[in-house]
């Protein structure tokens, strides 16, 4: 298994561990974290033997946010580029974004699990997950506005589906830190737990859940819920319809009635591997 710079992944049956692990540095985001995280969340995807990915991470912090060496790297020749700063900014600004984003173009349902912070990019990533589970210690803040940047690699386009508009607001414009009590009541945690322990634990006994129905399904209701978040009621209701006149597997539905009423595992087609390139 390929090692990586700030991650540790681990397979545990049907269930892809990603643990960040620069604790030292509170799992910042540094230029190694940009280049493994959509390699590494990409690869589990495209493999289609994970049912569930666990983003977790190690030491008292989930992620502190971008990493200051960003802005000691290319980043600084971007910005003194006056002539090409707008166009080069927009092309580097993407990249992030896209490697965040990876998360909701994937197949297969990501559930976080956050201790301690959760600041700047930090926010941006589990913003893009599916499930979000805290401590009860965790905070998240949009420290962004305090540095005076406008949060630009996802949280705003994200967070403003998640909770309450006038909370985002508040959010953004003031930069203070969101509590895990706060961040249940709104709705942005599913849950909360005394430790981090406790928080795992939980986390991997929901993905065994999740990973005991059909994968094709899974990922069917993953597609619904992102279409029809972004869409009108009618257009999910097409879609869903057109969805499932396609891909609607008998074979699954016989295995799920089955292990409904054996109280056994069902034997459910798996996701096929992505098709990376023609020819």
């Amino acid at each position: 298994m390929k090692e990586y710079n700030c991650f540790k992944v681990l397979n545990e049956k049907n269930i892809s561990h990603v643990l960040l692990n620069r604790p030292e540095k509170r799992n910042s985001m540094n230029l190694d974290f940009w280049h493994e995280f959509p390699e590494i969340i990409s690869k589990i995807d495209q493999e289609g033997t994970a049912q569930v990915i666990v983003i977790s991470s190690s030491g008292p912090h989930f992620c502190s946010g971008l990493d200051v060496s960003l802005f000691q790297s290319d980043l600084v020749k971007i910005v003194n580029d006056e002539e090409h700063k707008g166009v080069l900014l927009m092309d580097y600004i993407q990249i992030l974004q896209d490697a965040l984003g990876v998360m909701q173009e994937c197949r297969i349902p990501v559930i976080t699990a956050i201790q301690g912070g959760c600041i700047g990019g930090g926010l941006d990533l589990v913003c893009a997950s599916d499930i979000r589970l805290g401590t009860d210690d965790c905070y998240f803040s949009i420290l962004e506005t305090k540095l005076g940047l406008v949060a630009d690699v996802g949280t705003f386009p994200r967070l403003v589906k998640l909770i309450p508009d006038g909370l985002v607001r508040e959010l953004a414009f003031t930069g203070r830190q969101f509590n895990g009590a706060e961040a249940l009541a709104s709705g942005f945690l599913n849950s909360t737990y005394p430790d981090q322990e406790r928080m795992i634990k939980a986390a991997f006994a929901l993905a065994e859940i999740i990973a005991a129905n059909a994968p094709l399904t899974v990922h069917g209701c993953k597609e619904a819920i992102n279409f029809a978040r972004d869409h009108s009621t009618e257009e999910g209701l097409k879609w869903v319809k057109m969805w499932n006149s396609s891909m609607l597997n008998m074979n699954d539905i016989a295995e799920g009635f089955k292990a409904s009423v054996t109280k056994k595992p069902g034997k459910f087609a798996t996701l096929p591997q992505k098709i990376k390139k023609i020819g």
